[in-house]
């Protein structure tokens, strides 16, 4: 084994680095720690470890020798001044090769006799362009070629910040996208879930939109429905003021939503069934809402036929009853006034009906007249005329008069005069369907005079009589501008 300062006859003699107008000062003891990047360790100038030591493996990029011979440590590896700082990169040898610090000195190989294509001559131009200075940074102790050790290949190129930002956005978009489609699936789910149909139903009855609620609902709408308009259910209190949504339970293509609602201070639970009618945008199902069963309000109206009865504001002159007075509406869950048209002589006590929650029908609003002064006044102006009516008759049996004379003389009477001697009184009662009754609340009594005359003989002479006594009765079936009509008792 030769010595450090030996000359192995294999190899050429070591290149001198060209001079320079300055020399080289010598090297201090304390050189650039070796690290991973590829600076020699510290160590006095010109000392080379022996070629025997055996190097210790490391995870560096090139600090240490992968073959047999040792690490050699040296000044040369870099220098200062105008020869430019040669960077640790020159220092690494590829493949078995071992690395130097010295100018030229060729890479230790397995075998003595192989040398480092890495000399001077066979060095890329492009290093010694990048040197500061007058002097390229040659790489001294690289050698080139096509060894095992991957020499000849191009370096690997460290990724740029900015190409590991882009990286980094680009890998953060894509999760991004990932999340973002992750969560709009989760809220498209929410929004098209069974119960979002139903809220907006319930929203659009708390806003008093009956159209918007019915069209949700799919609720079909015939002539008869007149309650279910927009302004027949903004006249109604206690409406919908608020709810609560509860489970929904799924079964295939149906759907079920359980809801309390607040109605008019009280809490009514309503069930609301909906079916699977498709796809919105290909992943969400979407959901109808079938037609609840509308509860029912019903308006007995106890009147004469000329009364008009309004529910809601709105007249049932055209509605078909279902009974002599009687009427059924459909109607949104509220409270409706039931009234009576205005009429001078009877009048009906406003009330209300309410339509509960659905599929309810509400207890009958009954609507009974009753009459006015002025009703009563000509009721009994009627009664009064037609007993005086009677009264004012010259026959013994008035015709319509609950009062008469039989005639068993055989005479002729003539000139009869009907004289009151007390006069009946009389009760008006309720309306019964069909009018007023009018019955005697005491007994009439009249006295007839008159004249008879023989028709055999010619002769006349006065005559009478009486007393009679009579009830007065009928019905007051309604009225006119001239007053009440009454119908006497046959």
């Amino acid at each position: 084994m030769t010595g450090p300062g030996d000359q192995n006859p294999q190899q050429p003699q070591w290149q001198q680095p060209p001079a320079q107008p300055d020399p080289q000062q010598g090297w201090q003891g304390n050189g650039p720690q070796s690290s991973a990047s590829g600076q020699h360790p510290t160590g006095q100038s010109g000392q080379q470890s022996p070629y025997g030591q055996s190097p210790t493996q490391s995870s560096g990029s090139g600090d240490q020798q992968s073959g047999q011979y040792g690490q050699q440590q040296g000044q040369y590896g870099q220098q200062t001044g105008q020869y430019g700082q040669q960077s640790g990169q020159y220092s690494q040898q590829s493949g078995q090769y071992g690395q130097t610090g010295q100018y030229g000195q060729t890479g230790q190989t397995g075998q003595y006799g192989q040398q480092d294509t890495g000399q001077y001559g066979q060095q890329p131009a492009e290093q010694y362009a990048q040197a500061p200075g007058g002097y390229g940074q040659a790489p001294y102790g690289q050698g080139g070629g096509s060894y095992d050790g991957g020499a000849g290949q191009p370096p690997k190129k460290k990724l740029s910040k900015k190409g590991l930002t882009g990286i980094i956005a680009g890998g953060s978009a894509l999760l991004l996208i990932i999340v973002g489609g992750i969560v709009g699936v989760s809220i498209g789910n929410s929004l098209h879930a069974p119960e979002v149909t139903v809220k907006g139903y319930l929203d659009a009855l708390k806003a008093g939109d009956a159209e918007e609620a019915l069209k949700l609902s799919g609720t079909e709408v015939t002539a008869a429905d007149v309650l279910l308009t927009d302004e027949a259910y903004k006249e109604a209190s206690g409406k919908v003021s608020g709810y609560t949504i509860g489970k929904t339970t799924t079964s295939g293509d149906t759907a079920t939503v359980q809801a309390r609602l607040t109605q008019g201070g009280e809490s009514v639970d309503q069930e609301f069934t909906l079916t699977k009618v498709g796809k919105d945008a290909v992943l969400f199902d979407k959901w109808k809402l079938e037609a609840p069963e509308l509860s029912t309000v019903q308006v007995d109206v106890v009147a004469p036929d000329d009364a008009v009865a309004t529910v809601g504001g709105v007249d049932l002159t055209d509605v078909e009853p279902i009974a002599e007075g009687s009427y059924q509406l459909r109607a949104l869950p509220g409270t409706y006034d039931v009234a009576l048209s205005e009429s001078d002589w009877y009048s009906a006590e406003a009330t209300t009906a309410t339509a509960l929650g659905y599929g309810q029908t509400a207890e009958p609003a009954t609507l009974s007249v009753a009459l006015t002064d002025a009703g009563t006044t000509a009721i009994e102006e009627a009664v009064n005329t037609y007993i005086d009516g009677c009264g004012a008759s010259t026959e013994i049996a008035p015709t319509g008069c609950p009062y008469e004379i039989r005639n068993a003389t055989g005479y002729t009477p003539s000139g009869v005069t009907w004289t009151f001697d007390t006069r009946p009184t009389f009760t008006v009662g309720e309306f019964n369907g069909t009018g007023w009754s009018v019955e005697s609340e005491t007994v009439g009594r009249m006295s007839m005079t008159c004249t008879l005359t023989d028709p055999a003989t010619g002769q006349t002479g006065p005559g009478g009589g009486g007393p009679v006594d009579f009830n007065v009765g009928g019905t007051v079936e309604g009225f006119t501008d001239e007053g009440a009509t009454f119908v006497p008792l046959p």
